[in-house]
């Protein structure tokens, strides 16, 4: 089964979860119910049509089983692509907010040294130097 193998590649298959089940990776047997189970000295016509419609109902349940195997192995890779989506999500979403920190920490340090210019003022910028006259 395709999908299946996919599941396995992508690593997405639980550990200890062996393959599908034979009936469900094969073709379904060929032939008729009575050719198969039925031996040619039984010949009790109930007998025979219960068998028929238990094969035909066999045939129905396997057909299911394959269809639920093959949406499960679906959702199991798009569960996978979502994770990776996720983890790429959460990661961007991290580097933002590291830069979004040394942002704040730059401007809180711009505005320190603000403060002390006013206080305190470098060297090039100097009062005017002004003369009073009495």
């Amino acid at each position: 089964m395709e999908l299946w193998r996919q599941l396995r590649q992508a690593g997405l298959v639980p550990p200890g979860l062996g393959p599908p089940p034979r009936a469900l990776r094969g073709v379904p047997p060929a032939g008729r119910a009575g050719q198969t189970l039925m031996s040619p000295g039984a010949d009790s016509k109930g007998a025979r049509e219960s068998l028929l419609w238990i094969w035909e109902e066999l045939g129905n349940l396997r057909r299911v089983d394959v269809q639920l195997l093959g949406q499960l192995c679906s959702l199991g890779l798009e569960m996978g692509a979502l994770r990776e989506e996720l983890i790429a999500f959460l990661e961007e979403e991290e580097e933002e907010e590291i830069m979004e920190e040394e942002e704040e920490k730059e401007l809180e340090r711009k505005q320190d040294e603000g403060h002390l210019g006013a206080s305190c003022p470098a060297p090039c910028h100097r009062l005017p130097d002004f003369e009073m006259t009495i």
